[in-house]
């Protein structure tokens, strides 16, 4: 089997790998190792992520545990956009930024606050109902997805509280300021990544049950909801924003905007999901 081949075997959800994994590697063992058996096989992982199927008497669970992870992550990935364009819109405005703009991030900041609400609300039920008495039981074996997220967020209020403290002469910045502030915004999009996949992991360890994962569902569906509306405002006001320098600012805006309505789309579709299964008899 080549490389690509079992990195495309390991691409596939954890669910699908525990129930059809054993079989798909023997399977692919027999076959010819070639690209397209390879690229069916990426082209498969990702139907599996997108459509994902739980069947057995663990399916309904395992697709509630499917959605709080997917519209958590689809959060950690895209709520940086209503900063980003904020930096891009409004600090400095534009002479020709339209009050528009301004009503659209003031609302799309409201509307960040509001899902960080949701989010922790649903958040602490998973902690106090699941989390805690696992470790109370010591099994702090649930604790090791997120120990990168932890190192990363030591580093990145360290790197912040390093950066607010630097102080320009006049009006040229320190030599180096913009390698820190590029390295530190990269710390922050790798802890927002561990954190969404770590505590994917992490709630899979977990083992929640149905009626643990009811309530984060409904706060999902609510959060996807709030992140749609998040970036509707924010890419109606990058429209309107028409002579700001998005591709100059130090924030790659577009790429931010593009990852966070794919983001929206996904939540939405994986609430939807997870509703049908909660209504499920």
């Amino acid at each position: 089997m080549s490389p690509l081949a079992r990195l495309a075997l390991r691409a596939y959800p954890p669910s699908f790998r525990a129930r059809y994994g054993g079989e798909l590697a023997a399977l692919v063992e027999e076959m010819p190792a070639s690209a397209r058996t390879t690229a069916d096989l990426f082209g498969g992982a990702l139907r599996a992520w997108v459509r994902p199927t739980f069947n057995g008497p663990n399916g309904k669970r395992l697709r509630l545990q499917a959605t709080v992870s997917t519209t958590w992550i689809a959060w950690c990935a895209a709520f940086l956009i209503v900063p980003a364009l904020n930096k891009a819109l409004l600090d400095p405005a534009g002479p020709d930024t339209v009050a528009a703009v301004r009503g659209l991030m003031d609302a799309a900041s409201v509307l960040l606050c509001l899902g960080w609400v949701i989010a922790l609300l649903g958040l602490c039920l998973i902690v106090a109902r699941v989390l805690l008495p696992a470790l109370r039981s010591q099994a702090t074996r649930v604790l090791v997805p997120l120990i990168p997220a932890i190192i990363l967020a030591v580093v990145v209020a360290v790197g912040f509280l390093a950066l607010t403290l630097i102080r320009p002469e006049g009006a040229q910045h320190p030599p180096g300021l913009f390698g820190a502030l590029t390295a530190w915004l990269l710390a922050l999009v790798a802890f927002l990544g561990c954190l969404g996949v770590g505590s994917t992991l992490s709630l899979r360890r977990l083992d929640a049950g149905i009626s643990t994962l009811r309530a984060p569902v409904f706060l999902g569906a609510g959060l996807a909801f709030v992140l749609t509306a998040m970036c509707g405002c924010s890419v109606i006001a990058v429209f309107l924003g028409r002579d700001a320098a998005l591709l100059g600012s130090i924030i790659p805006v577009i790429i931010v905007a593009l990852v966070a309505v794919i983001a929206s789309v996904i939540a939405l579709v994986s609430s939807a999901h997870g509703l049908k299964a909660v209504y499920q008899k």
